[in-house]
């Protein structure tokens, strides 16, 4: 069984790192580059701590071993988890949640790499008691997880049709509570930047502003993608078809958000004084980049600790109905709105 020992010889840092980064609440210990390795060696060696030893250092007897299950991790709308920092956070919380717990994440990978050989081979090989799904699927891959896993857990922005348990924040209401703080500053021109193709956020979109009658006219929607590419070309795309440009601009991500303030930064736009932007997810990015991002947070550790318990759960047949667990959305005031009344 691998140690903490071996783990930090192998990442070339000392015991006590290895342990904080490991334990840490908020995954922010160290640099990202130290954290990085050290989780990529502990899920290639399926290390999971020793629950006895916790346990008697706690001053507890110990009430069971450590059982050395093991869990995938896996992308359902994103390639890597480099494109997406929600859900980078989030299978990050997986990780730490599933070792408190006596099981290790030894998979990861992406729904979009399904057909190739050396995949299924790994998929095969692991042998994993379960698997949690991050972000939207199609049906196929549903047919495809049902076959490899007998549980399964989606956490998400969104409700998905699909007979498994979910932890859900809800992306809809997280875009009312956006568009509607706007609205209460005084905004009435407001723009969309973000998937419009079943997409609940743009629907809570449209539904808000209508409910306050408000102008939803296709000059102010940017359809692009919902990542830091898209959200440059996004707003790239508002500066070009919307003349005059709306007062405030509701981004799908916070990561859209923070690519599209650059963009108006490069075409001299000032934000909050000339633009405001609001987005939701509250990666921890948003509180970084300036003007800091004012958005709707998710409980994004959470989301992943309550993933991990439910799939423990299921595994051990504690339950046996598919739940759906919905966490609150909160905004997160800082500075990228401006009041305009």
């Amino acid at each position: 069984m691998t140690t903490l020992k071996q783990i930090a010889s192998m990442a070339g840092v000392s015991i006590s790192t290895v342990s904080r980064i490991l334990n840490s609440p908020d995954n922010s210990f160290a640099t990202q580059e130290v954290r990085d390795r050290v989780w990529r060696i502990v899920k290639e060696t399926g290390y999971v701590p020793n629950q006895s030893a916790r346990e008697l250092k706690r001053g507890r007897s110990a009430a069971r071993p450590s059982s050395n299950g093991s869990i995938s991790c896996i992308l359902g709308r994103t390639r890597q988890l480099d494109d997406d920092p929600f859900f980078a956070q989030m299978s990050r919380a997986i990780e730490q949640q599933a070792l408190e717990l006596g099981y290790a994440v030894h998979l990861s990978y992406s729904l979009f790499d399904i057909e190739t050989d050396t995949l299924l081979d790994k998929i095969e090989s692991s042998r994993a008691d379960g698997a949690i799904i991050l972000g939207r699927f199609s049906s196929d891959s549903m047919n495809f997880l049902e076959k490899h896993y007998k549980n399964l857990v989606y956490a998400g922005r969104n409700v998905i049709a699909a007979n498994c348990d979910q932890v859900i924040c809800d992306g809809y209401e997280a875009t009312q509570i956006a568009i509607e703080h706007l609205i209460s500053c005084g905004h009435r021109q407001i723009g969309y930047i973000g998937e419009t193709a079943n997409e609940v956020r743009y629907e809570a979109y449209c539904d808000t502003l209508r409910k306050h009658g408000l102008e939803h006219s296709d000059h102010l929607v940017s359809n692009c993608p919902q990542n830091g590419p898209g959200g440059y070309q996004g707003a790239d795309k508002l500066l070009t078809q919307a003349a005059p440009l709306p007062t405030a601009v509701f981004c799908a991500t916070d990561i859209a958000a923070i690519a599209a303030l650059r963009r108006f930064t490069e075409a001299n736009i000032k934000v909050p004084e000339q633009l405001s932007i609001i987005s939701m997810d509250n990666i921890e990015l948003s509180g970084y980049v300036s003007p800091m991002l004012t958005t709707v947070g998710m409980p994004i550790v959470e989301m992943g600790n309550w993933a991990v318990r439910l799939l423990i759960d299921r595994i051990n047949k504690r339950h046996r109905l598919p739940a759906k667990l919905l966490l609150p959305n909160k905004l997160v005031v800082r500075e990228s709105v401006a009041k305009l009344v």
